[in-house]
């Protein structure tokens, strides 16, 4: 979030979550489970950045017992697109968003450059 911040400003309405190392699953679930608590009464989404890591687990079995949405894989240019133009957009139409420009963002450069 910081990241973002020093090139769009901050984000209202949008916290981050930080796994540090050596700290236990247990208190990543903790705080995640602590964050969809306090924006329950909003529409959430939730990005994690790697299928199948710690965020995502922890994530992941917080859904059992909330509803909210929650979108893997999201990259920096993903979280910037979303943030600045998420007014424009439900929610179902953010992950689709996403799922689409993500598709786009991976690029093998040399066959670009080979093409050109």
């Amino acid at each position: 979030m910081k990241s973002s911040e020093l090139i769009i400003g901050p984000v209202e309405n949008a916290e981050s979550i930080s796994f540090r190392h050596g700290e236990s699953f247990d208190s990543l679930l903790k705080k995640v489970e602590e964050a969809v608590s306090r924006n329950s009464e909003e529409d959430l989404i939730v990005f994690t950045d790697m299928y199948g890591g710690s965020p995502f687990n922890a994530v992941s079995r917080t859904m059992k017992n909330n509803n909210f949405y929650h979108i893997t894989g999201i990259n920096f240019p993903l979280f910037i697109d979303i943030a600045v133009n998420r007014d424009s957009y439900t929610l179902e139409e953010i992950a689709e968003k996403i799922i689409k420009n993500g598709k786009k963002s991976i690029v093998f450069v040399n066959e670009k450059f080979m093409a050109d």
